[in-house]
């Protein structure tokens, strides 16, 4: 816990707003071109709260206990890209990495 505290303490407000702007530009422009959807847009807007925050990966997990426990319960949706994956929030992470939307 203490290791997670200090690597979110080692990022300072700019770098953190900076990291966020460049999220926040990806978004924009994947929801221009109809690329992100309506499924994952939650899913994303609490990544953008946790990059401009600077939390790692484990603590945003932490936060979003409940529901990436909902998404990890849910089959995969066999009607989008990565319908191999193990559960729903397996397939999300995916499709957000094809996307450039995981910062982790």
């Amino acid at each position: 816990m203490s290791k997670q505290i200090s690597e979110a303490n080692e990022q300072t407000p700019s770098s953190r707003i900076g990291r966020a702007a460049a999220y926040s530009a990806r978004i924009q422009e994947l929801m221009r071109y109809d690329k992100l959807s309506s499924a994952e847009y939650p899913l994303v807007m609490t990544i953008l709260r946790a990059v401009r925050e600077g939390h790692t990966e484990e603590t945003w997990q932490e936060e979003q206990k409940r529901p990436l426990k909902a998404l990890a319960d849910k089959l995969p949706d066999k009607g989008t890209a990565h319908a191999d994956a193990a559960n729903r929030f397996e397939q999300a992470v995916c499709c957000l990495k094809d996307q450039a939307l995981w910062p982790w």
